[in-house]
């Protein structure tokens, strides 16, 4: 063997990779295992995460068994029943003003709603794979953690009037000369435009998103129906959010009759639920707006809400000429329920305002003691608010759930009083004061040069509402809506008429205190004792037999034709499912 010397050996570098490797192999292991681990814990995490979501998925569609659901899931996809940590079972808020991390609710405190659950929130946990990093003592590779929440909502959109209108050459009169005073028009629709509008449906989403943009509203659809709006521009919306041709037309029909200068606010019309601090312009966006209103009701309701005042002490006898039985004036009270709502089953009602109506009854024909009458007789009807609200909405598990789905509504008819006499002096302001039978005081209808004199009060016997669960879809009894169709309705009433209804007050007349005759102020002991049953049933005979005449001749059908063109039958409440959404599972 040559030697070398000593000084050449820095400049041999032959094995110098050899110790590096043995003084590094150490730290590229711990760095490769590291690695290895650190990647599986990512894999798995994604995995777990995965399934955990998946899980949640599922549960969500029965929150009533969602452990066993998440349980099933989890461990037919391969991972031990152990994983699950824990389940909550809560309610959703889809409110963008409330942190997404606050939106479920275990507490059913901070949602709205009756306390049904439709969420459900899972935790998860699972052991990291460690190689390299399992032989420290403490875990430098954590176990896997996933908590995942999602939520069903079951929804349905409800309408309510107090009946069903059927369009004739009358009611087509009324109908202009009714929405016409209202808005201070001489109105001209025709019966095709009427029925028109009748018979189709608004898409809700494309008429709320449609407002907006005529109006250049911004903000959610609750801060859009908070507002108030030129009937112009909800009309022309309207048409706008119809595929119906038929109530297009008619809708541009009374469009180009009418201008913006009559504002209308919508606060009272409509019940948003979840969609209420949605963004206008979402109307196609998760949870989607998909459920329609009727054309007719929605401008008719609209043009009800303004600020016009109705007497039709004129235009009602257009509708029958010649007649001596006058609208004096109409008035509603306040609307505690919208008219068109849509959300969830137990907090999503709507309802019809309480109405007034003051009717006069002229007798200017009949003579009594060869003396005519010449005041007319005041009589006050009062319908009291219906009311229906989403009981529940049963979404079945097959394919075609539009056709399936059944929604059920709890709906309740108003009473409804008849009076004659004088009311009180607010009467027939607008929103009306509540009166009772007491608040209603004689008037006077003879008087005699002060020598006779004839009051009258009388009070019907009220008309009691009813109340009834209705079901909307397979076998039930009225059909689900949508924005294209309006459905078929159901009702719930007691077939109250305007015409039996003042002739119970004519009944009333014949009461103790519903005709008072006095003679010279007073009533003399020979008149009590001797002449008043004849004289008193002489004046009840003249002026209770032509009052029923009148009533079963004019009133009953004039007064029904002005009902219906207002969306009212005496005692009845009729109710449209005006669409359904069963709930896809989303993650919350």
């Amino acid at each position: 063997m040559k030697l070398r010397p000593v000084a050449s050996l820095p400049e041999a570098r032959d094995g110098v990779v050899g110790p590096m490797l043995a003084v590094l192999g150490v730290s590229l292991l711990a760095a490769a295992g590291l690695a290895l681990d650190v990647a599986l814990y990512y894999v798995g995490e994604r995995d777990l995460r995965a399934a955990t979501e998946a899980a949640a998925l599922a549960a969500s569609m029965n929150p009533g068994n969602a452990e066993e659901r998440a349980r099933d899931y989890l461990t037919r996809n391969g991972y031990d029943g152990d994983v699950l940590q824990s389940v909550e079972v809560g309610r959703y808020c889809p409110d963008v003003s409330v942190d997404p991390n606050q939106r479920f609710d275990p507490s059913f405190t901070r949602c709205p709603g009756n306390g049904v659950a439709n969420a459900v929130r899972l935790h998860t946990k699972r052991a990291s794979r460690r190689f390299l990093t399992g032989v420290f003592d403490e875990a430098v590779i954590p176990d896997m953690e996933v908590t995942a929440s999602a939520a069903r909502i079951d929804e349905a959109g409800i309408g309510i009037t107090s009946g069903l209108l059927t369009v004739t050459n009358p009611l087509v009169n009324v109908v202009n000369d009714l929405l016409g005073a209202l808005l201070g028009i001489k109105l001209r629709l025709n019966q095709s435009d009427i029925e028109g509008m009748m018979g189709a449906n608004v898409d809700a989403g494309l008429f709320f998103d449609a407002l907006a943009k005529r109006s250049g509203s911004t903000g959610t659809y609750g801060d859009l129906v908070a507002g108030t709006y030129g009937i112009k521009d909800i009309v022309m919306s309207a048409a706008d959010a119809t595929s119906n041709i038929a109530a297009k037309l008619g809708l541009h029909s009374l469009g180009s009759q009418v201008t913006n200068s009559y504002q209308v606010p919508l606060s009272d019309l409509f019940g948003l639920g979840v969609w209420k601090n949605m963004p206008v312009g979402h109307a196609d966006s998760p949870p989607s707006l998909r459920a329609g209103i009727n054309a007719y009701q929605l401008v008719t309701f609209a043009i009800q809400a303004g600020p016009g005042v109705i007497d039709l002490s004129d235009a009602v006898s257009l509708a029958v000429p010649g007649s001596i039985v006058k609208i004096g004036a109409i008035a509603t009270g306040p609307a505690d329920r919208p008219r068109f709502s849509f959300g969830p089953a137990g907090e999503t009602s709507v309802g019809t305002s309480l109405l007034r109506l003051q009717i006069l009854l002229g007798l200017g024909d009949i003579n009594l003691l060869g003396f005519p009458i010449s005041e007319s007789v005041p009589v006050l009807i009062d319908v009291a608010a219906a009311h229906a609200e989403i009981s529940q909405i049963e979404c079945t598990d097959t394919a075609e759930q539009g056709r399936d789905t059944r929604v059920n509504v709890t709906a309740s008819s108003g009473l409804v009083n008849a009076y004659i006499g004088k009311a009180p002096a607010n009467a027939l302001t607008r929103p009306v004061p509540p009166i009772t039978a007491d608040d209603i005081s004689q008037v006077r209808l003879l008087n005699v040069l002060n020598l006779v004199t004839v009051d009258a009060r009388a009070v019907a016997q009220p008309v009691f509402g009813k109340s009834s669960t209705l079901t909307f879809g397979p076998g039930g009894n009225g059909t689900i809506g949508s924005p294209d169709s309006p459905g078929s309705p159901a009702s719930v009433g007691n077939g109250a008429q305007v015409g039996p209804l003042i002739s119970s007050l004519v009944d009333g007349l014949m009461a103790p205190d519903g005709l008072q005759i006095e003679l010279l102020g007073l009533c003399l002991p020979i008149v009590c004792q001797g002449s008043e049953d004849t004289l008193r049933q002489t004046l009840l005979g003249a002026i209770t037999t032509p009052l029923s005449g009148l009533v079963g001749n004019t009133a009953d059908p004039l007064l029904d034709f002005v009902l219906e063109a207002l969306g009212i039958q005496l005692g009845h409440a009729t109710v449209w499912a005006t669409g359904a959404r069963c709930g896809v599972p989303v993650l919350i």
